[in-house]
This record gives structure tokens, sequence and C-alpha cells, in this order.
């Protein structure tokens, strides 16, 4: 307290001219007023003496410094909350796509942070009193106020009541208040809901490309409206960088709807009025009487003069939060009513299954507290700079929202991004350096203003015109789509290779660690897996990993099945040794299926046949490949029964168009698989996101949970039979998608694997997941119903049944299940991430039907990640996914703690380490998780480094694969590791 008021006492010192205000603590204090509320009060006099600092001694920089604050603050503001609106609604996990009820829960809780505001505004400022210098230029008026401050009425005005034509003044005045407050708060509704809206509607660039507009319509308005003037080198800077920011949109811009045309109109008329009508609605709450009148009301009234002083000092920030609070409180009713109307609370009942998820309400609660601050920061800066400003900071926040979501940019693409805030800037800092104006529009300065807006505009559109052209220019040096021919097949002969000199191998490796390759009947039983791999009840999942793995390497000969010959008829499969599940014939057993009890062999023109049914493997990837690109391939290739198996590799066009063609004719990693290629191992397919997705006409009925509402389709030839699905004039039904709707690479890649395996059937694993064992068990019908099994890995480790993991999956193509899975994700709002999946099908009671495989057999070092208190690991014993990378794991001296092998030499010496090898490695996993690491490289006898040398060994024809077989394929190169760092 000693020191707060020796603080006082020196700025009051310091006051120069006289007549600064000097706040002071009442000279008796309660105890409602100690800490925390001191110190709040103390930094709000703070700001105060600041402000009259800066305009008593005139000081602008302090002023400058302050609304850079503001500035700073507000474009922080405007960018957050569109993060965490196109977070919520559109690119999120747990995302709630409603825009409307989204909103109002904003709008709640700016109207509550509003009024919890106004209420420690009105006690920090009754906490201090404002005391009267002895040289204060108001004593004057005080002095004028004591003078009448007992007095009776003016006795040469008698006792006359006001007359009536001042009471009807006053209500008039009353009644356009309250109109401009209705007016600015509907104007701020559908600004903020349109805007939400059209997060979920339009693709991020167009909904930046409409946004941007509103400036030259708010330079236009607050010219004609308000009288507002600005330097030409403010105008010129702000359209510059407005230019720059288009610039950089139209290049990647979708095409532009009429629906969408007005929108954007509608988004960029409501953004340049808002802090035009808000700045209106303060001034017009800011009409006071003269002095005078205030005396005479004195007089009248019998007013005290601490209470006119009091009147005094809390009119002005009275005034502010009165105007937001009343636009919140309104924009609540109004929004809520909108809300029970639009039908939205039935869709969210149907469709929406996170809002027990509490990082749904955390994100909720963040966006609403950011609207809050953006309004208030708005409302500042409106009225401490003018009403331009906050409509222009939508240019730098926009820029940086295409920066985060808008994926990788060209090099003029930064190029116009960085001019766009260095113009950005430069606007700023003109704005700072000018006085704030805190009067009202005067028609005088209108034409004026107008004037130099037009000077502005034309300066600014010629030296944009020098900056676009440099862009032409660039843009017609890059060879176009149309003059890229598509390119023939070229690749060297395969008699021009010679065999690379193996490398030194130790006599006690033993590739042929699997044994015989299972035959091509052979079917795993899935409920078997899942039932011996169930969760331990502590739910550590480390003891269950380690025995899981045990299961899944001895066993076979219990979830390896081959069909009798008669198994339609039975509808029972038949157990059977691992001889024969290996294809040996037991002599008590039923003979194998005929005619699928073999595979014609692969040579190197041609893949063999398959006597059975051919799966498909389907990965998908974008940009050019990379050496991880080639693992997963080789992997593929080293333990998939390729006769019956062709790798199908979606490359997104919709991202990068020509990408086939360009990984075909210049991918230089590529370019050794093309005698794959030409094969037929290995297809490359386009992927585009389609507008429409047929589904079976049985799927369609009261049974799949559809609610069915007829509407027309904005197609002439369909109808809308239900939610998302359309029904054509032939009687076919389809989901509809909109691709024009801006998704993030991770949506599309969440949602491809749905699609693809909708349509095609067979199994889509991600590319990081590295393949250790023959997969066609897995995948073979059920040899009773016929269709493909349906089974996913599992995410991390289970705690809820629906915790999926979606990085390998399999799906019957066009069944009751992929149906349901794809409609359920559009529904969602294009929410295929798998643990909201998960948590649809487990609240449907569906999930039974998508058997969860445990993570022993496609992650099995999830669970290392997670052991607590224990020793038991797996083998190798990792704790981080780098660890397979590494030369020299984190643990070193756990890293072989659960294996009973016989310890050959130095595992981390010298290449290669006698015990890392592929049998050692997650011994019984059908594949190895490596959850991205994209940018990691293998060391030196690192399990990796002994993982890819393997392969290279098997594909030069000096080792075998895990099933003892020699490559029969076209040769292949071996892996650039002169290129690794």
């Amino acid at each position: 307290m000693l020191i707060f008021r020796l603080s006082r006492h020196f700025i009051c010192e310091l006051r120069d001219p006289p007549g600064l205000p000097c706040w002071h603590l009442p000279s008796s204090t309660s105890n409602e007023t100690e800490p925390p509320f001191l110190l709040l009060a103390f930094l709000a006099s703070i700001h105060e003496m600041l402000s009259s600092l800066g305009s008593a001694m005139e000081l602008p920089r302090v002023r400058q410094l302050l609304n850079g604050f503001l500035i700073v603050g507000a474009i922080g503001a405007e960018s957050g909350l569109l993060v965490l609106n196109r977070f919520i609604l559109s690119v999120g996990v747990y995302k709630f796509p409603y825009p409307v009820a989204t909103t109002l829960i904003q709008c709640c809780i700016t109207f509550c942070l509003v009024l919890t505001g106004q209420q420690l505004s009105h006690i920090f400022l009754s906490y201090f009193s404002f005391k009267s210098c002895a040289a204060c230029s108001g004593a004057e008026e005080e002095a004028s106020l004591l003078k009448y401050r007992d007095a009776g009425p003016d006795p040469t005005k008698g006792s006359q009541e006001p007359s009536p034509s001042r009471d009807d003044s006053r209500i008039s005045s009353a009644n356009r208040r309250f109109g401009e407050v209705v007016g600015l708060t509907i104007v701020y509704v559908l600004r903020t809901t349109l805007g939400n809206a059209n997060i979920i509607r339009l693709p991020l660039s167009t909904y930046a490309l409409f946004r941007v507009f509103a400036v030259p319509l708010a330079f236009l308005l607050n010219g004609i409206w308000r009288g507002d003037t600005h330097s030409t080198l403010a105008i010129v800077s702000s359209l510059l960088g407005l230019f720059s920011l288009v610039l950089t949109i139209l290049s990647s811009a979708e095409p532009v709807t009429a629906g969408g045309l007005l929108s954007g109109v509608s988004m960029s008329t409501l953004d340049a009025l808002l802090p035009i009508l808000l700045l209106t609605a303060h001034y017009a709450r800011s009409q006071h009487p003269k002095i005078q009148d205030q005396l005479l009301d004195a007089r009248t009234e019998k007013i005290s003069l601490s209470a006119w002083r009091e009147s005094r000092l809390e009119d002005s920030p009275r005034r502010f939060w009165s105007t937001l609070r009343h636009i919140t409180f309104l924009s609540v009713v109004i929004l809520l009513l909108t809300f029970l109307l639009s039908g939205e609370p039935q869709d969210i009942q149907r469709n929406s299954y996170v809002l027990d998820v509490p990082l749904t309400w955390i994100l909720l609660v963040a966006s609403g507290s950011v609207n809050a601050s953006f309004l208030l920061l708005s409302a500042l800066l409106a009225k401490t700079t003018s009403s331009f400003t906050p409509t222009f900071l939508t240019v730098p926040s926009n820029a940086i929202i295409i920066v985060v979501f808008g994926g990788s940019l060209a090099a003029y693409g930064w190029i116009t991004i960085g001019l766009c805030w260095f113009f950005s800037l430069c606007f700023i800092l003109f704005q700072l350096k000018s006085q704030p104006k805190e009067t009202a529009p005067t028609a005088t300065t209108k034409l004026r203003s107008t004037w130099l807006f037009l000077r502005g505009v034309v300066l600014g559109a010629l030296l944009w015109g020098c900056i676009y052209g440099i862009n032409r220019i660039h843009q017609a040096s890059l060879p176009q789509a149309s003059e890229i021919s598509a390119c023939e097949h070229q690749y060297d002969p395969i008699s021009n290779y010679t065999h690379a000199e193996a490398p030194e191998i130790p006599s006690t490796i033993e590739d042929d660690y699997l044994g015989s390759r299972p035959n091509v009947d052979s079917i795993a039983n899935i409920s078997l897996m899942v039932e011996a791999c169930h969760e331990i009840v502590d739910g550590q999942g480390v003891d269950d990993v380690v025995n899981c793995l045990a299961y899944l390497a001895e066993k076979e000969n219990e979830y390896l099945t081959l069909p009798v010959a008669n198994s339609s008829q039975t509808g029972q499969p038949d157990s059977r040794s691992l001889d024969v599940a290996n294809g040996n014939q037991s002599d008590d057993g039923p003979a194998p299926s005929p005619n699928h009890t073999s595979v014609d062999a692969a040579s190197a023109s041609s893949i063999g046949t398959c006597p059975g049914e051919v799966i498909p493997f389907h990965v998908y990837w974008t940009g050019p490949a990379t050496w991880r690109f080639e693992l997963f391939i080789k992997a593929y290739l080293y333990t998939q029964n390729l006769p019956c198996s062709r790798l199908w590799i979606w490359l997104d066009e919709d991202l990068g168009p020509g990408a086939v063609d360009e990984m075909l004719c210049d991918d230089p990693i590529f370019q050794r698989f093309l005698p794959l290629v030409e094969r037929g191992d290995i297809t490359l397919k386009s992927w585009k996101l389609p507008s429409r997705i047929p589904l079976p006409k049985e799927t369609i009925d009261n049974s799949s949970g559809l609610y069915f509402s007829r509407r027309p389709s904005e197609r002439p030839d369909e109808a809308y039979n239900a939610d998302e699905i359309v029904q054509d004039t032939n009687n076919k039904y389809w989901l509809a998608l909109n691709p024009a709707n801006g998704f993030t690479p991770v949506q599309i890649s969440d949602a491809v694997r749905f699609i693809v395996l909708h349509l095609h059937g067979g199994v889509y694993l991600d590319m990081d997941v590295l393949l250790l064992r023959d997969m066609r068990p897995m995948l073979l019908p059920d040899p009773v119903t016929g269709l493909s099994r349906a089974f996913a890995e599992q995410w991390v480790e289970r705690f809820p049944p629906s915790d999926y993991n979606t990085a390998v999956i399999s799906l019957p193509a066009n069944s009751t299940l992929s149906t349901y899975l794809l409609r359920g994700g559009v529904r969602m709002g294009m929410n295929f991430h798998p643990l909201v999946i998960g948590r649809m099908m487990w609240r449907d009671g569906r999930n039974d039907e998508l058997a969860m495989l445990h993570n022993a057999v496609f992650d099995p070092l999830v669970t290392n990640l997670r052991r607590i208190g224990t020793e038991t690991c797996t083998v190798p014993c990792h704790k981080n996914f780098q660890s397979v990378f590494l030369r020299v794991a984190e643990e070193p001296e756990k890293e072989w703690s659960n294996f009973y092998g016989e310890q050959r030499g130095d595992v981390a010496g010298r290449w290669p380490g006698t015990n890392r090898n592929l049998a050692n490695f997650f011994r019984g996993a059908w594949a190895y998780h490596i959850h991205n690491q994209w940018w990691k490289f293998p060391e030196p006898t690192s399990w990796m480094d002994v993982i890819t040398r393997a392969q290279d060994g098997f594909f030069d024809g000096t080792r075998t694969n895990a099933y003892g077989e020699h490559w029969a394929g076209p040769f292949l190169r071996q892996y650039d590791r002169d290129t690794w760092p």
C-alpha cells in the first residue's frame, strides 16, 4: 500500500502543465477493496494516467503505443478466431459443424464476458476517486457548481416543469438510439453467423477472397457516411497490401458460384458496416448537454458535487460498455430464436457424437473468449483510430490463415504474402501517426475524404499493376499443363544391370524365419485373434502385447484355417495344422479346396496367376516420392503374395494436377519401379474427391438409420431422398458430397480410405505402415458369408471400445457397413477421423461389425510407451518411435530385456548386428506402424538399416525373404544410402 501511495504521489507531482488529473485511494479502504482487486485497480489507474499523460502533455507516442498494442491484439484475436472456428466447424477431430449453434454459444460467452468486464470496470473506477489539484483547469467549473450546490430553484425560472417538447425530444432521441443499437446488432449477428457458415461451405481461398473486398467498401462508406480522411500513404499501403493478398489467393482460388458470390458480397458489406455502425452508435450515446445545462440540472435537481464528478468520470466507459452489452444481449436473443427455427437442434441430436468430449467445449469456450476480445478490441480501435482500421486488419489476418491452412505455397506466393504483410505494417504505422478523432462526422470533410480516396486508389492501382505484371511474367515462364505431354514409360532394360556385390552376411542370420508361405486359401480366424489378445484387467496392455505377439508367432495352427472342399454346404471352416496351412497335406485332414492349392509363379515379365481372389492394397500419397515411399513399396513386395495382390497408389490430383504423369515421367525414385508398373504389380490411380458416390439400393432402407426428407437438388435429374442421399431418374442412389469445400490433406486422407474401400474393397494402409507378413489370410472373404471381413487397427491403447485407428483398415465393398461409415462421415461434416467414426459406431451399437485388432498385430511398439512399473517388454524393447532409426536405442541396456535366445555379439557394433535381424523384430506382428517420422533416416546398424539391407539383398538375388522365397521379378535398385544424411 505504501509503495502504491508513493507511486501515485510521484506521478501527480510530475504533472506539467497543471491540470493533469490526479488519482488517489480513498482515505479509508474497506475489505471489499483489498487484493486481488487492488492489483487490477492499480493497472487500470496506470492505463488511465498514461492516457491522460498522452493527452495533456501531448505525448503522441504514448497513445501510439497503446494503439499499437490494440492493433497487435486485434490481429491476433482475428487470426485466432478464424483458426478456432476452422477447427470447430471444419477441420478439427471433434468438430462441431453447426454454424448457428456455434455462433449462439460464442455470443453467449461474449455477453457474459462483456457483462463481467462492465462490472469490473465499474468496480475499478469506483475504487478511485477523481481529486482536483490546486491548479486544475476544471476548478472554475467545480466552483460554479459549488455556488449552486445548496441553492434552491432559480427564482427567475419559477417552479415550472420541463416543457412537453423537451420530453418529446428525449423520447425521440431514445428511440433513435434504440434503433441504431438494434440495427448494429442485426449486422453483428449476420456477419458472425455468415462468416461461420462460409467457413464450412466455401473453400478457404474463396472465403478469404470474399472478405478482403470489405476494405475498399469500407473506404467508401467511411468517406460518404462519416467523412473520415486518411493520408495518401495510408490509402496506398492498405490497397497494396490488399492487392498482394488477392494475388496470392487467385493462384489457388476455386471457381466462384452465384451463391458463393452473393455470400461474399454480403459478408464483405457486413464486415465494412460493423465498425462504422459501432462508432456511430457510440457517438449517438455521447451527446451530452453543455456545461451550463449541467450546472442548471445540478441546481434544479440538487445533485451533489461528488455525483457530478463521478458522472463525468464514468460516463465514457459507461457508454462504451453499455453499447457492447446491449449488442451482445440482443444478439443472444436473436440467435436463440434463429437456432430454434433453423432445424439445427434436430441435426445435432441425430448427427453429433462429440458433445460429451471435453475438448469440444474447451474449443467453444476459447472461441467465445476470443470473439469477445475481438469485439472489444475492434470497438476500441474504431474509437481511438478510425472505423476503417478494424476492417483492414482482416487483410493480414487472412494472410496468416492462408499460410496456416493453405498448404505449401509457391515461391511467388510467398513473395506476395510477404508484400501483403509489409504493406500492412506500413498502413499500421501510418495509422498510429494519425491523431484519433473523438468527434462525430461532419459534412465538410466528406468531399475531401472522397478525393483522397480516389487519388490513393489510382496510385495504388498503378503500383499493383507493376507487381501483377511481374507475377504474370513469372507465370508465363512456367510450363503449362497443356504443354506437358504424357511421357513414354522409359526404363533401362534388365539386361543392362549387373547384380551388386552382396555385403558380408553372417551365417547365423536366418532370412526364412517364417517358414513356407501360407496356402493361397488359408484364412485367419480374426475373431479368435481378437479373443486371444483381449485387453488385460489393469488396462496397461504391457503383458498383453507380449503374450499376443507370442500367440501370433507360435499358434498359427490355431488361427490359420483351410476351408474344406464342401465348406459351402457345411458352412464350417476346418482348422488345420501349420503344415496344412502352409500348403502341405496332412495324412488325416480333409483335402483342401480344389483348384485353389497353388499359384503360377511370377517372372521378370509376368506377375503370374492367382487361382483365388486378387486383393487390392490401397495407399494414398501427395507430392514426390521419398525413400519412405520406396520403403513401403519394397516391404509390400518383400512380404505379400504378389500374384494374388495388387498395389494401388492413389495420387491426389486435386492438390497436384498431373500428379500421375509427373510420378511416371519425372520422379527419380519411382523410376526404379516402372518395370513393376509394366508387369502389373503397381498401378497409379488419380484421386479426385468425387461429388457423387454410388450406394447399393439395398442399403437405403429404414433400418440403416436414414432420416428421409425428400427435397429438390441443384441438379435437375435428381432429388434428395434422405439426408445427404440423392436419387436420380434411373432409380439409383448416390451419396452427395461437395468437392468445392476446402479440406486439408489430413481430412482428405481420412476420407480416401473409406471411399476407395467402399468402391473397390480390399485393405487400406497408411504409407508409414511397414508390412512384415503376408496379409492375404486376413483379407480373404469369410467362407460362410462370402463377404470380406472388416477390421481395423487399435488406437494406441484402447480404453473405450470406440478407439479405432484406421491406419490399417479393411471393409467389404458396396456393403451396408461401408455405406453406413461413408454416410456417417459426411453427415458429421466430412469428419472421417477414426476416433469420431468409432464413437459413432459405438453410440449406434454397430462397433461389433468392425473388428478391432490388438496393437500387437499392426502397432506392436505403442504399448511399450505406456509401460509403468514393469520390465515386461517386447523384442526389441523400445520406448520411442525414433529408436528403429538409431544405432544406439534410448535404453540400450533394456533393448533385449525380454529376449531369451542366444546373445550373439555386440548389437550396437559394426554392421551387421547379429541379434538385429527381422526374425527378432516384433516377431508375430503383421506390420510395424512407424507413426510418421518422415524425415528420419537409418543410422548404420540400426533396425531400419538392417531391414533395408535385407530388402536390398532380396531384390539383388543374394538373400531370400521371410518365407524363404527368391525374388523372381525385375531388378530393383538398392536404396540410395549416399544421399542419406
